[in-house]
């Protein structure tokens, strides 16, 4: 749970991330994400903008079934440095969605679809998907340049 507001107000207008995992061969891979965050996990859609492969298939989610150590980073470069800053979440992630769904896991990928679409009015018109990337961050850095 993010207690600081000044942590918790640029987490929410934040617009898009960087998510990076790591494959079977330790290589990182790094992409940038929109997300949404309900105070103690990280939704990230894996939405049906065009892709070249089934949303399983894709790098990230190959990555987190192998490996489901995660780093979220949310920044804004500023020209005045002084403005600067950046949080960088660690966590474990999971992917959530497909066709055989536990009651639970249904009841987190409605709550994120509500929250990605309140938060991204693009998707009245792409649809969010029927997987979503959970991430229950372990370890929160902040920086800010003051």
């Amino acid at each position: 749970m993010i207690n600081d507001t000044f942590v918790k107000t640029i987490i929410d207008k934040a617009r898009v991330a960087r998510l990076a995992t790591v494959d079977s061969e330790c290589k990182p891979h790094l992409i940038p994400v929109v997300f949404v965050f309900d105070n103690y996990s990280y939704f990230i859609p894996i939405d049906e903008k065009t892709k070249r492969s089934r949303p399983e298939k894709l790098k990230r989610a190959k990555n987190i079934q192998q490996n489901s150590n995660v780093t979220l980073l949310i920044d804004d470069y500023n020209e005045n440095w002084r403005k600067l800053y950046f949080i960088m979440i660690q966590g474990k992630a999971y992917i959530i969605g497909g066709k055989k769904l536990e009651q639970n896991e249904l009841l987190l990928l409605e709550k994120a679809h509500k929250l990605l679409s309140d938060k991204y009015l693009q998707y009245q018109k792409i649809g969010i998907g029927e997987y979503v990337i959970m991430i229950i961050p372990q370890k929160v850095i902040t920086w800010k340049n003051e």
